[in-house]
């Protein structure tokens, strides 16, 4: 499973404050430890600007000084079409975007980017009209939509990674069944196509969030999940998936799940 490392976003108040005040040990420290961590992707995200200016200058001192710390790709993760280039084009490696939906405008924004630096892009599977379908039929009809579109670009679909988008459980009891559903109409319809999602929407207003956390990892990874947005300093997270992936047969000859044990990292 492939980790993006959620923790360089200036929406957290002391991530926010190191940026403005470009505090690079702050940053340096936060990229550090999610590569110790196991992140196989970092999201920069500095949707905190004000202006497109702001942002762009943001992304500017961010991608370079990230990636000279940790030898990882970034997941550029912003609203805005002119930061997100402005950072692809600092960018070493194979970039992911964050993030493309069904809206034809958005996708006529984003997907000439994909395209022309080579990267891989998260898909919601909504749109700005339509809002989040309320049914798994109509999220699959909605990724089905934008892989059509991203081919036409010339965009192959190993590099969308589509995200069934989970709602919490406090307030449909069915959503995380709703989740489960999509994700494996994806990995059935689209093929080559990868799937990708967040944690802790599914356990917002809920006692003990981080074992709900958990255990929706677990069972997404069973669907065929194929990469998380999560706290890779999080042990405890990070040591379930390595038992995760084993169980699943996805880790050929226990091979992570032996190095994780033999480097203390199940132990949380």
């Amino acid at each position: 499973m492939e980790i993006i490392g959620e923790k360089i976003n200036t929406t957290r108040k002391d991530v926010g404050k190191a940026v403005r005040e470009r505090d690079a040990a702050f940053i340096e420290d936060l990229a550090r430890k999610q590569a110790e961590g196991g992140a196989t992707y970092l999201d920069v995200n500095s949707g905190l600007a004000l202006y497109p200016e702001e942002e762009i200058e943001d992304f500017a001192w961010l991608v370079p000084l990230v990636q000279q710390v940790v030898n990882l790709p970034l997941c550029i993760d912003s609203g805005r079409v002119q930061p997100i280039e402005a950072a692809l084009k600092l960018h070493r490696g194979k970039a992911m975007i964050n993030s493309v939906n069904g809206d034809q405008a958005k996708m006529e924004e984003i997907f000439p980017l994909v395209k022309k630096y080579g990267c891989r892009v998260i898909a919601l599977t909504s749109s700005s009209e339509g809002g989040i379908p309320a049914t798994s039929g109509e999220r699959l009809k909605m990724a089905e939509a934008i892989a059509m579109a991203a081919q036409q670009y010339g965009i192959p679909l190993a590099d969308i990674y589509f995200d069934p988008l989970v709602m919490t459980l406090s307030t449909q009891h069915g959503n995380g069944v709703l989740f489960l559903e999509t994700l494996r109409g994806i990995k059935k319809n689209l093929g080559e196509a990868k799937t990708v999602s967040g944690l802790s929407n599914i356990s917002f207003g809920l006692p003990k969030r981080r074992l709900l956390n958990q255990a929706f990892l677990l069972l997404a990874l069973g669907c065929g999940m194929d990469a998380a947005i999560l706290d890779p300093t999080d042990k405890a997270l990070m040591a379930m998936i390595r038992a995760g992936e084993a169980l699943m047969g996805k880790d050929p000859f226990c091979a992570k799940y032996i190095g994780a044990f033999r480097e203390g990292r199940l132990d949380a």
